[in-house]
């Protein structure tokens, strides 16, 4: 697994990230080759601010011809849809008198004199693209291009990260004290993302070193500390391992799993140590017999919880976008790494694990369960009316403002940049320069106006296409808007001398020589102009501008059925982003009522006991919903790299529960009076419980310090349900028994619960 592990290689995809079944998503690839995708990298040449001159200069110029050469050239890229002021495809047409004369921007003859360059900067401006490929300002010119998911030359899987490099070099090649290289684009994110990456390992190696001296701390002792450490690493690497055989890489974005993996390893491991160290110090056993003594009091319940792990997991395979399958999978495959490791293998290795000086031992483990015993005694009092009054009523306060924060949770980003990065990365720095000096904005929305064969010589569908236009323009949250009817007018007015007046579409004559100047490469039309896209630029891809944008398409399309023209949805940045927030809308409770319905059904089944469910589930789903209040409270979106948190968290928070409660039951079915069943519960198992909680928090608190915002917030958020979990199971899971069992003191009849 080991050998596995290192030949896996990181593989991070664009369509990974697009719920390719999501009906926007079908428009999508259905028009993918006629009007191009929504993979795109745009590279900006802008003047640095406060340094003199705009683009109209043989400097500039021939800095953004060179850009558009190296783009041309760049791995994966489809040449066809490379666009700039110099590629051919960019023309302007203007009135003469004798009609019309259209050429290129720039000249095929272009050379560096002042004649050439006045005779580009009235190009530029009859050529209407100040807005879309030169700045408002004209200090600035784009460079678009449209990536291929596979390289065309090898038909290989597109390296993004190679990619990334290369624009990079591109950056470092040409940016200089007058000029700005500014790029954005989903290689670019991969690239940074990437590029912050290494320093998870950096994360990865605190993590084992702060575990390793808790483990210390907690045994007493390096080799026993060594051991679930070993285990869970193992975990790691056959988690790694079992990746690879099965064809998967290791995406970017789920490069976090491999840490939930050693956590809920360590978990587990400090599980087994803790009760084994129990046997042998409190109870006399010998190495072999402890060891034994241990797996048949933990194995089930062990097992159970990580079983429900995986099937909690699994779950997020409702979710139809690949790169959150893959996580599922991914973390899956960890956690039945974890039975093979913690529940087979530690068992044994602790069989031969021979303590020296055993009365020295067993001495040093007395003194710590006489400290610890103090502890338990308190926190024992939750079981009982006096504490287990006042938690409820907390208890309940905390659902109260859970529930009402709940339906502000947003589904999507609520930052204008890239959510995955920090605000004042070079990404979103990038983004904010591009979106601050063309009128076009980084984001858009292709809507397909879909009708009968030569609908653009149709003045009845043209006119409905330039009344959506119209009405889309005049929609909050929408910069600009192109669409052949648009172009058309201008055509119009170009035949009348450019007079205003004339700037409308003609109702009762032939639309040909109106639509026939327009050039291919603006994509607003297929050979038979059966299929017109509207292009829609928003000001950001807030959800909330989202779904503003798409009710409002909505809403006509509904309104204005029946006129011949059914406008489709949708490809472009937006149109994808769209996709996958309704997606996750759609399917995000579903996930969140299997996992707990998951845990439900595993927890009946180990402990055949109502009131076992209801005191493992309760703080469970307090949690999650706690969660979601704050995820609501400090503006952070549910998205593919959040949703599984709430996956993770609950598998990892059930753990507490069962082991407790496998003790606390046994007790219970004992008639032992609540406050001593839950006090030998904590004896036995709340330590490690404790600890576990504590390495886990230490491991994930250093994320909040990574230079990946999602590592952040996913850190923040597991730091919360960490600590939440382990209140609710320490606190609030014997408040619940009480309230369940409260008349079983006064009236005591065993409890049937199974024992484990």
């Amino acid at each position: 697994m080991l050998v596995l592990a290192l030949r896996l290689q990181p593989d991070a995809g664009f369509e990974k990230q697009i719920p390719l079944d999501h009906p926007y998503m079908k428009v999508f690839k259905r028009y993918e080759q006629a009007f191009g995708g929504a993979n795109l990298i745009s590279i900006a040449v802008m003047r640095k601010p406060g340094t003199p001159g705009d683009i109209y200069d043989a400097g500039f110029l021939d800095t953004l011809h060179k850009v558009t050469d190296d783009v041309f050239f760049l791995p994966g890229v489809d040449r066809s849809r490379v666009t700039s002021l110099f590629t051919p495809g960019v023309r302007y047409m203007e009135v003469v008198e004798d009609g019309f004369s259209t050429g290129d921007v720039i000249p095929r003859d272009y050379r560096p004199t002042p004649e050439m360059l006045a005779r580009i900067r009235s190009n530029v401006g009859k050529a209407n693209v100040i807005g879309r490929l030169v700045s408002l300002d004209q200090r600035g010119a784009m460079v678009v291009a449209e990536l291929l998911e596979r390289d065309p030359s090898t038909g290989a899987r597109l390296d993004y990260r190679a990619v990334a490099a290369r624009l990079e070099a591109i950056r470092q090649r040409y940016e200089n004290d007058q000029i700005d290289i500014r790029i954005i684009g989903f290689a670019k994110v991969v690239g940074d993302v990437s590029d912050a990456s290494s320093e998870v390992l950096m994360f990865f190696a605190i993590a084992l070193l702060s575990t390793l001296l808790l483990l210390w701390m907690f045994c007493g002792s390096w080799r026993l500390a060594l051991l679930p450490l070993f285990a869970a690493l193992a975990a790691v690497v056959w988690e790694l391992g079992l990746l690879r055989l099965a064809g998967f890489g290791l995406d970017p974005f789920a490069i976090l799993v491999p840490f939930l993996i050693l956590s809920i390893g360590v978990s587990h491991g400090v599980q087994y140590v803790n009760a084994w160290r129990y046997e042998v110090a409190v109870n006399g056993l010998d190495s072999r017999e402890a060891s034994i003594a241990t797996f048949r009091q933990l194995f089930i319940p062990g097992t159970v919880a990580i079983l429900t792990d995986v099937i909690g997991f699994a779950t997020l395979a409702f979710i139809k976008i690949d790169i959150v399958r893959e996580m599922a999978i991914n973390a899956a495959m960890g956690m039945a790494a974890v039975i093979i490791s913690n529940k087979l293998m530690l068992p044994i290795v602790l069989s031969w694990v021979r303590v020296h000086d055993v009365e020295a031992f067993r001495a040093r483990q007395r003194q710590r369960v006489a400290l610890s015993d103090r502890v338990w005694q308190r926190v024992a009092a939750f079981a009982t009316a006096q504490a287990a009054i006042p938690t409820l009523i907390v208890a309940a306060v905390a659902l109260v403002w859970a529930l009402v924060m709940y339906p502000k949770l947003t589904v999507g980003d609520q930052q204008a940049g890239v959510p995955e990065l920090r605000p004042d990365s070079r990404y979103n720095v990038d983004s904010r320069a591009i979106g601050g000096s063309f009128a076009i904005g980084v984001d858009v929305l292709k809507v397909f106006a879909v009708g009968a064969p030569y609908s653009c010589v149709d003045p009845q569908k043209m006119e409905e296409i330039d009344r959506f236009a119209w009405h889309m323009q005049n929609t909050d949250g929408v910069r600009s808007v192109l669409s052949l009817p648009q172009i058309a007018k201008q055509v119009r007015a170009g035949w009348f001398e450019g007079s205003p007046k004339w700037r409308v579409l003609p109702r009762n004559q032939n639309l040909s020589q109106l639509v026939a100047p327009v050039p291919s490469q603006l994509g607003l039309q297929n050979p038979d102009c059966s299929v017109m896209p509207v292009l829609i630029f928003t000001r950001d891809h807030r959800a909330s501008t989202i779904d503003r944008v798409v009710n409002a398409v909505k809403t006509f399309a509904r309104d204005n059925a029946g006129h011949g023209v059914d406008f489709q949805l949708a490809s472009g940045n937006v149109g994808v982003w769209a996709a996958t927030n309704e997606e996750i809308r759609a399917r995000e409770l579903l996930v969140i009522i299997w996992v707990h319905a998951t845990l439900a059904l595993f927890a009946w089944l180990s402990f055949r006991s109502g009131v076992a469910v209801f005191c493992i589930l309760t703080p469970l789903v307090l949690c999650s919903l706690l969660t979601y209040g704050l995820m609501a409270t400090l503006g952070i979106g549910m998205k593919p790299a959040t949703l599984p948190v709430a996956a993770f968290g609950v598998g990892i928070g059930v753990d507490y529960s069962i082991y407790l409660w496998s003790v606390f039951s046994r007790h219970l079915d004992r008639a032992t009076p609540l406050r001593k069943a839950y006090y030998e519960a904590l004896r036995h198992t709340g330590k490690a419980v404790i600890f576990t909680s504590a390495s886990l928090v230490l491991s994930v608190f250093t994320w909040l310090f990574s230079g990946l915002q999602f590592q952040a917030d996913m850190g923040l958020l597991l730091l919360f349900m960490f600590s939440t979990n382990l209140f609710g199971a320490i606190f609030l899971l014997p408040a619940l028994a009480w309230l369940a069992l409260r008349r079983r003191d006064t009236n005591p009849t065993p409890v049937r619960a199974v024992e484990t």
